[in-house]
């Protein structure tokens, strides 16, 4: 089904958008709007005894997407390249009704586009963004699916793709995504879904693009920054019982340096009051401190006013031990000025994730 539904997509987009007149190298435009359709197939990779349910699934999506594909020269001196941003509306069967149900995701992304002047050129994407599940966890009616517990969830996507230049507007697209989601430790049972998929897809331009393979040049001679200080206020938040929302404050201090025009390395500190650990605790008549404490290194991609950043750390204050002493972290944040930054965050050890987070910050 949702194969024809792909293909019928394919036909309207066709039928509904009027043939785009081609324009010159001297059009001001900065960006071109486009269509696109992909249609998935992959399977569940099974990280935990708990999902074993469900371990023959083999999930399959519907994608439309719309996107803006810069084509300024200010665009290519940020990543050497011709970034797409765009959103992206999925429908998936994750071919398990009863446990796993159906799902949809709405998700905005960034795609650097390397080769874009070329017939055959490549991207990765990073998408995030939120989701709907049709069947999460019940005790009594659906206990089997220990991977969502909420309805809506927080969906993340990575993916490297291939685009080959069929026609001035038209392109098709072979893809291999990794895809997630889960309620970043709202609620219990989280042990998410993770689901590769291979897609074949294809993309419209509403006019004809014109990309220029531009000479590159050092991004120490444009005086990029190559060190910058991070002060970050952050506040996570679950849910431990049903109706019941905690809020955890927390900050974090972080040095990155960059080595490259796309990338920084980073190492950094951070501290939080961890208001759901205190729930457990004073259920379970303990009372330990509920502050925890940490530091990290890691890697930050730079995406112009985007900054997608992996962190490595170890607690060195913890007083109520449980789960791992390691984590990790995964942020993006939107740098709204030359100081000035929000953002959001997952803080997970190993694969269970253990909070989201909200945050802002200024830079030194």
């Amino acid at each position: 089904m949702l194969l024809k539904s792909f293909l019928i997509a394919g036909l309207l987009l066709a039928a509904a958008i009027p043939p785009g007149r081609a324009h010159n190298t001297s059009d001001t435009t900065k960006a071109v709007k486009l269509l696109g359709a992909r249609f998935h197939k992959g399977f569940v990779l099974i990280h935990s005894r708990d999902l074993v349910p469900v371990r023959h699934s083999n999930p399959s999506g519907l994608e439309i997407d719309w996107a803006w594909h810069k084509v300024s020269r200010k665009a290519w001196q940020s990543c050497h390249c011709y970034p797409k941003v765009g959103a992206a509306l999925s429908l998936w069967d994750y071919d398990q009704p009863d446990i796993l149900g159906y799902g949809a995701t709405g998700m905005f992304y960034l795609e650097p586009v390397f080769g874009a002047w070329r017939t055959v050129s490549f991207s990765i994407r990073a998408a995030f963004g939120l989701s709907y599940q049709t069947r999460p966890y019940d005790a009594v009616a659906n206990p089997y699916n220990q991977s969502y517990s909420t309805y809506v969830a927080f969906p993340l996507q990575l993916g490297a793709n291939m685009h080959i230049r069929l026609r001035p507007q038209w392109s098709l697209d072979l893809t291999g995504v990794y895809n997630h989601f889960s309620n970043g430790g709202i609620r219990e049972p989280n042990k998410g879904i993770n689901w590769p998929t291979a897609s074949v897809g294809f993309t419209r331009y509403l006019k004809q693009p014109v990309f220029e393979p531009l000479e590159k040049t050092s991004w120490r001679e444009e005086k990029a920054a190559e060190t910058r200080f991070d002060i970050a206020y952050f506040s996570a938040f679950n849910e431990p019982v049903s109706k019941l929302f905690l809020l955890s404050p927390g900050l974090e201090l972080k040095f990155s340096r960059r080595f490259s025009r796309l990338s920084a390395l980073t190492a950094g500190a951070e501290w939080m009051y961890d208001n759901g650990a205190r729930f457990e605790m004073e259920r379970a008549g303990r009372n330990e401190s509920p502050q925890k404490a940490g530091m990290a290194i890691g890697h930050e991609f730079l995406l112009g006013k985007f900054i997608f950043s992996q962190q490595f750390g170890a607690y060195l204050y913890r007083p109520y031990r449980v789960g791992d002493d390691v984590y990790q972290r995964y942020n993006l944040v939107f740098r709204a000025s030359r100081r000035l930054f929000l953002g959001a965050g997952l803080k997970a050890h190993r694969h269970v994730a253990d909070f989201l987070d909200v945050r802002a910050g200024i830079s030194l």
